[in-house]
């Protein structure tokens, strides 16, 4: 074999192994040999020193990087959702810890005004600086005495005084000290979500920076091919979800809900952010949303509020037969719930995919769904 003849081997096989080696990492198969993985992978010789791989290798290969890059889209869905799911924990404690908050202030002011009134009574009652000095620190601390102490003291006062509401004070001190514990526990309750969610997020985005990589290597490797069976599996996806909803529609359903009077509203919404870019965990107009929050705006301009995370929504929401989807209805997704979108009628919904994607239309994959959730 003359050097040049090498020259022109090395140059069509390097690409193709490079290939072929990166289809088997996806497949979990071992690398072989050039030569091993070009005869195992349905490459034919050509004269004495090229290879040429058939066209339905090609093919396969194609099927094989689409499927493994639809197994790394739901595992970063999960992901994604988990991270979401943590913010709408965080977004709920948030509320719990400021109605505390506002029970634990509207107790210290009630407090302060009992002590007040106690104390006026006691100085008119004791006399002698000292006496009354002492006694306003007694009245005014919730920390330093023991319950027992204060509460004897008090007693001693009311008792001499005809003062009345001696058990509600002690019981506003009692309340104001369990909001406290309670208070203290919803705030490390708070830091743990925060970093639970600041893990996922990071788990989100190396599963979106491998399904990114995993992409650009297939598309350079298989360009075209790869574009053109992505084309084919959408049109094929749309037109099996069409026909799919047109079976739904020959089936009659009672005593479910019928879909809100701002389902129109909701979707009109959702169709004013087409194109706009996914963004883990985002929920703002015109920048980025990820799939819930996409949700959360769109049934916010119909006056309704739901939950944060896909997860959330799906719980709350009330279900209905997947059959009987209507326009503004939430179509969830895998199982754990990892997803969300729209339906807009005719087996298309409009959601926010994934990272590296934005808001579009697609078709329903009927097969996936998990439920379907009506807001009203």
């Amino acid at each position: 074999m003359t050097r040049g003849a090498v020259g022109r081997f090395r140059r069509t096989v390097s690409p193709l192994t490079g290939a072929i080696c990166c289809v088997s990492l996806v497949l979990g198969l071992a690398p072989a040999t050039a030569g091993a993985t070009a005869k195992g992978a349905g490459l034919v010789g050509v004269g004495a020193n090229r290879w040429v791989q058939t066209s339905d290798q090609k093919q396969r290969e194609v099927e094989a990087i689409l499927d493994e890059l639809d197994r790394l889209e739901e595992q970063m869905d999960q992901l994604a959702e988990d991270y979401a799911e943590a913010l709408n924990d965080g977004i709920e404690l948030d509320k719990e810890i400021a109605a505390t908050e506002g029970r634990i202030k509207a107790k210290e002011i009630e407090l302060a005004a009992m002590q007040a009134q106690l104390q006026n009574v006691a100085l008119k009652t004791f006399v002698g600086k000292s006496v009354s000095n002492s006694l306003a620190s007694i009245l005014s601390s919730t920390g330093t005495l023991s319950d027992a102490v204060r509460r004897s003291y008090l007693t001693s006062v009311a008792l001499n005084t005809g003062v009345s509401g001696l058990d509600e004070l002690q019981g506003i001190i009692e309340d104001i000290a369990r909001e406290r514990k309670q208070l203290e526990s919803q705030r490390t309750r708070a830091g743990g979500i925060a970093d639970y969610a600041k893990k996922r997020l990071a788990a989100a985005e190396a599963s979106a920076n491998l399904y990114t990589a995993r992409q650009a290597q297939a598309l350079r490797d298989l360009g075209d091919l790869l574009r053109n069976e992505q084309s084919r599996r959408a049109k094929a996806a749309l037109e099996d979800a069409a026909r799919i909803a047109a079976e739904f529609t020959k089936t009659k359903y009672s005593n479910i809900p019928a879909p809100s009077s701002a389902a129109g509203t909701a979707v009109k919404a959702a169709l004013s952010q087409l194109g706009v870019t996914y963004k883990f965990g985002a929920l703002s107009p015109g920048v980025a949303f990820d799939c819930s929050g996409l949700m959360v705006y769109a049934w916010s301009k119909a006056g309704v509020g739901i939950p944060r995370s896909s997860r959330s929504q799906y719980a709350a929401l009330t279900r209905i037969p997947t059959g009987a989807a209507q326009p503004g209805d939430l179509i969830f997704t895998r199982n754990p719930v990892g997803h969300v979108g729209m339906y807009l009628g005719n087996g298309q919904m409009i959601a926010s995919p994934r990272t590296g994607d934005v808001v579009k239309v697609y078709a329903v994959s009927w097969s996936k769904v998990t439920g379907v959730g009506r807001p009203k």
